[in-house]
């Protein structure tokens, strides 16, 4: 059961062009073996399958891009996305404080297990047991 972030960075292409190609930005990418694509005013930054999202690359682009711009990380798991931060990344303030916070705590109680997208380890003995005793 794989896992991917993605970085989703609403920038101009003119500002997106200039940070990407930034040497350390570069070796960076290539030593994390994250992917950067721009589309449409964003910027994806999407990491290696079972990788986190490195901090010394967003730091570094994020000083590359030079000024506070909005945000949203995503993971994926099984298929299915959620989203796990909203907010600034400012380069004078690396990996600050996402404004999601307050709402997190809103989405905890409306969540349903139906939502999650984790596999609870129970669940997933009880499968595993289940199609044991069918073969």
């Amino acid at each position: 059961m794989g896992f991917k972030y993605t970085l989703k960075i609403f920038v101009d292409e003119q500002t997106a062009r200039r940070a990407v190609i930034t040497p350390e930005v570069v070796r960076k990418m290539r030593s994390t073996g994250t992917k950067m694509e721009y589309s449409s005013g964003i910027l994806n930054v999407i990491t290696k399958e079972n990788h986190d999202i490195d901090e010394d690359l967003l730091r570094a682009l994020s000083k590359a891009i030079g000024k506070p711009v909005e945000a949203v990380a995503e993971i994926e798991v099984n298929g299915r996305v959620k989203e796990i931060f909203r907010g600034k990344l400012d380069p004078f303030k690396p990996l600050g404080v996402s404004s999601t916070e307050d709402v997190e705590k809103e989405e905890e109680e409306e969540t349903t297990e139906d939502d999650d997208i984790f596999v609870d380890e129970e669940d997933l003995e009880e499968e595993i047991f289940y199609y044991e005793d069918d073969d």
